[in-house]
């Protein structure tokens, strides 16, 4: 099994919907942010995970929408100064 190198630093999760009901179109966004060590397969994974319940509670709340659509996307700021005590 390959090694994935973990980095570390703040990643922002941010979910987007959008519901169409009729002829009218409202989005809503929602942010999840954590810190620590991470690799690509790992934020792959909260990323879907975030989104699935997103979806879920959008169509549970907007029960007269037409139709809902939702993305997500993942911003990453390396940082090491948040691990080691700012050296």
């Amino acid at each position: 099994m390959r090694e994935t190198a973990l980095t570390r630093g703040v990643a922002v999760i941010t979910l987007t919907a959008k519901v169409y009901e009729g002829k009218f179109v409202s989005t809503y966004r929602s942010r999840i942010g954590f810190c620590g060590e991470f690799n690509e397969q790992i934020l792959s994974e909260i990323k879907k995970k975030s989104k699935e319940l997103y979806e879920g509670q959008c169509k549970s709340e907007c029960k007269n929408a037409d139709k809902i659509t939702c993305s997500a996307t993942v911003k990453i700021i390396e940082r090491d100064v948040f691990f080691n005590g700012g050296k």
